[in-house]
C-alpha cells in the first residue's frame, strides 16, 4: 500500500529564531494534480511535527486542514511517509509527532455519533495503520491520543523520553488547550 512515492525535493533546513519551534525542514513534491509542501518542525523538547498543505496555501490559516478528492491520498500520504523515512536517516536519533486534523463534518451523510466519530478520525487511522507498518517496533515506541487525534513515534534512542513527553504535553496544553493522554496500543 505504502510503496509508490512521489519524488520529492528537499528545499533546505533552517532556524526559527521563535521559541518553538526552533527549526523547519522543508520539502516539496508534485503530485497528480496539486503540488504539496511538507514541513519537518523540530521542537526544543526533541521531537519534530511533520505537517503539509497545498504549497499555494502555505501561508494559510487554514492550509493544514483542507482535504482535497484528488484520488491519490495514500500516494499522497506515502510521499509523506517516505520524508520522515529519510529525515530519520539523516536524524537517526529522531522523534516523530503529528496531528491529523479531523474532519469537521460529514456533509450530511450522517447525524449519529459513532458515525461521525469514525469520519473525523479516517485520517488518523491511516497514519496509524502506516506508523504501525513502516517505523521498526524495535526502534520507536508508538503512542496515540486518539481522542485528540496525535500520535507520537518516540525513538527508543531519545534521552529522556518522560521528560519529552511532559515537555509537548505542557506546550500543547499552553497552545491548543489540549491534554496529551496516550492509549495504549
Amino acid at each position: 500500500m505504502f510503496n509508490k512515492p512521489y519524488s520529492f525535493q528537499k528545499l533546505g533546513e533552517k532556524q526559527t529564531l521563535l521559541p518553538e519551534p526552533v527549526k523547519k525542514a522543508c520539502y516539496r513534491f508534485k503530485a497528480s494534480k496539486r503540488t504539496y509542501f511538507v514541513i519537518l518542525e523540530t521542537f526544543s523538547y526533541g521531537i519534530v511535527a511533520i505537517k503539509y498543505c497545498d504549497v499555494k496555501d502555505k501561508n494559510s490559516r487554514n492550509a493544514y486542514k483542507k482535504i482535497f478528492n484528488d484520488g491519490d491520498a495514500f500516494r499522497v500520504i506515502t510521499t509523506c511517509l517516505f520524508i520522515m523515512l529519510s529525515y530519520w536517516k539523516e536524524h537517526p536519533a529522531v522523534t516523530f509527532a503529528f496531528y491529523a486534523v479531523p474532519r469537521e463534518n460529514l456533509n450530511g451523510k450522517s447525524s449519529k455519533r459513532r458515525d461521525i466519530a469514525l469520519f473525523r478520525n479516517t485520517r488518523f487511522r491511516i497514519y496509524q495503520y502506516a506508523m504501525l507498518n513502516l517505523f521498526p517496533p524495535a526502534k520507536f515506541i508508538q503512542l496515540r491520543d486518539s481522542a485528540n487525534c496525535l500520535y507520537v513515534l518516540l525513538n527508543k534512542k531519545q534521552k529522556k523520553p518522560k521528560t519529552t513527553l511532559k515537555k509537548m504535553g505542557a506546550y500543547l496544553l499552553a497552545n491548543y488547550e489540549m491534554i496529551f493522554s496516550p492509549d495504549t496500543i
